[in-house]
């Protein structure tokens, strides 16, 4: 069935708007499963997220944990774009897994998101899990390298489900001047049916 496109819809006037696809994934060690709105970057370059692809090795399933990527445009009409990997999720380790939301570009060119799996695994709530992967969720950081080299993962909140908080956060992360993030999370809280959140400063 694929693994879905990134693609370009140009408006024509009177007519259909012309669709254009910029990458078609292809699952591993590409992703797959895109499902969020894509970021604009500087000079063009489009980020963004798949739930699936990437490294499929445990606890991740047999189509992966996810991935954020980079869309390069090219540097003449009409020539393909390029596609890299920033970070491929592992489910493992504190590492989240399933991102499916957006991702936040900052000024600094870091990027946040939020994965609806993976992260620590709360005490009280074992069953936690996405897909098979064990955990409720996390909040991440994604650094670049000054020599452009791989990007380095920060988790920047585990969601536990206990005491009130939420688990498995999405679709949005929404920045505020205060360096602080905003959020929503699909289930937990006291009624049971999700939470809004606010991060610590980064």
């Amino acid at each position: 069935m694929g693994c879905g496109a990134a693609f370009q819809a140009t408006p024509t006037p009177g007519d259909p708007y012309t669709v254009v696809a910029l990458h078609e994934f292809t699952g591993a060690p590409d992703g797959c499963g895109p499902m969020a709105t894509l970021t604009l970057g500087p000079g063009g370059i489009i980020y963004g997220a798949t739930a699936n692809g990437g490294i499929s090795t445990a606890p991740c399933p047999s189509n992966g944990c996810g991935v954020v990527f980079q869309l390069t445009p090219p540097a003449s009409v009409g020539a393909p774009w390029t596609e890299d990997v920033i970070y491929s999720f592992t489910g493992a380790n504190g590492d989240g897994a399933i991102p499916s939301a957006v991702v936040v570009l900052s000024p600094d060119g870091a990027l946040y998101g939020t994965t609806e799996g993976g992260g620590a695994i709360a005490a009280s709530n074992p069953d936690c899990s996405v897909s098979g992967v064990p955990g409720c969720g996390t909040v991440f950081k994604l650094t670049p390298s000054a020599q452009g080299g791989a990007w380095t993962e920060t988790v920047l909140h585990n969601f536990t489900g206990e005491n009130g908080e939420g688990f498995y956060p999405g679709p949005y992360l929404t920045p505020a001047p205060n360096g602080k993030f905003y959020g929503t999370t699909l289930q937990g809280g006291t009624a049971g049916y999700g939470t809004v959140f606010e991060t610590p400063q980064d």
